[in-house]
């Protein structure tokens, strides 16, 4: 698909050294940079959530069924992310 968008001249003077240095494409870099972003903003959604859970843990002292699954969803998260290395 292709996708319009503005970018300032010195960003595009950047990001043309950075693919001219690694050989790639400008439109490969802006996927992966995207993708990059997107990936870690949903992490980051993750981990604030397990902050959630452990708190609702100490503050309680009970590990209720959703809280079970919440902490289930972390630990295969962390496990994919420990074997994508």
């Amino acid at each position: 698909m292709k996708v319009q968008m503005s970018i300032s001249d010195e960003l595009v003077k950047k990001i043309d050294s950075f693919c001219t240095d690694n050989y790639l494409t400008r439109s490969g870099f802006v996927s992966m940079a995207c993708a990059q972003y997107l990936a870690s903003y949903e992490l980051t959604l993750v981990i604030k959530e397990m902050a959630l859970c452990l708190r609702k843990i100490a503050d309680t002292g009970v590990v209720d069924p959703d809280t079970l699954r919440d902490l289930e969803d972390f630990e295969r998260i962390a496990k994919m992310l420990v074997s994508a290395k």
